[in-house]
């Protein structure tokens, strides 16, 4: 516990060690709560995508697809169109050893021989096989997709693509992902961490003043984090909307669209709820552990 005198000279003593820990905690269960609840909007998506995926004629999306890989000249960049199928069906076995291998090479080497990165590669190969999700893979140049199951996605795969290996800019916001999942993290944590200063309070040195504008900025600086990702997602759905519309029957079209503008609001959607977290989180610290005025 210690004092705080503030400009008007009110006195004000800090609470104490089990308060605050006690505070952290409530807040982060907050923030955990309120992530967890994006299922609630993420589920149904998904669930949709696939519906409307899944009513296309397959024969007509299949051979779009491939088209619109060949014609994007992807080949010559090294990437490899992995067309993924449940295991259980046993008909495409060396694209899911290929898928296997692309999501272990993606991930850091310290984390990737690890029980929990072996974790981490199956459960993303399951959602890709399962048609939970698809993906390019930086790193392995891999589209990893179940065409059967999510077909209407692979246009957006292939923009994700485009963008990293035919766009120097597209690249450079491409690679801004983990800086900024890194960032967005940081600010969340300072912000769940940091005291708010009271009112007449004032910072002591530059650390104190750079951690207070983040404790007071938290959710404009965690949406802010997220700007060069879903910038680089809607670049990827446009350039996959673009090739589609040349390549596609205007309805199936219309379902490719449709897929990529619900996966855009899986992206827009975690945005607001993880800066709202990460504020709620913050706020929920502050009204446990604040500071009492000293009479």
């Amino acid at each position: 516990m210690t004092n705080i005198i503030t400009d008007n000279g009110q006195m004000y003593t800090t609470p104490g060690f089990w308060t605050t820990a006690g505070a952290v905690v409530a807040g982060s269960a907050v923030q955990s709560a309120a992530l967890k609840s994006s299922n609630f909007i993420t589920k149904p998506i998904i669930k949709e995508m696939k519906k409307t995926s899944q009513s296309c004629d397959n024969k007509t999306l299949r051979a779009a697809i491939n088209d619109a890989f060949t014609n994007s000249k992807l080949i010559q960049n090294g990437v490899e169109l992995l067309d993924v199928k449940l295991p259980k069906d046993n008909s495409n076995l060396s694209a899911n050893k290929k898928l296997h291998e692309a999501i272990s090479n993606s991930l850091p080497k310290f984390f990737r021989n690890t029980r929990y990165g072996d974790i981490a590669v199956e459960v993303i190969k399951d959602m890709i096989e399962t048609g939970n999700n698809a993906a390019y893979f930086v790193k392995p140049k891999k589209i990893g997709i179940n065409i059967d199951k999510l077909g209407t996605s692979a246009f957006h795969e292939i923009g994700h693509a485009i963008n990293h290996n035919q766009s120097k800019v597209w690249k450079l916001i491409q690679g801004m992902r983990l800086p900024s999942m890194l960032a967005l993290g940081v600010f969340s944590l300072t912000a769940l961490f940091k005291r708010k200063k009271m009112e007449g309070e004032q910072p002591v040195n530059t650390f104190d003043k750079v951690t207070t504008f983040i404790k007071d900025n938290v959710g404009k600086l965690v949406l802010a984090s997220f700007v060069p990702i879903v910038s680089e997602e809607l670049m990827a759905t446009s350039r996959g909307n673009r090739m589609a519309k040349k390549l596609l029957p205007s309805e199936l079209f219309t379902k490719v669209k449709k897929t990529n503008r619900l996966g855009a609001a899986t992206y827009i959607s975690s945005a607001l709820l993880t800066a709202f977290a990460a504020f709620a989180a913050s706020k929920t610290r502050d009204a446990i552990a604040k500071p009492k005025p000293v009479n």
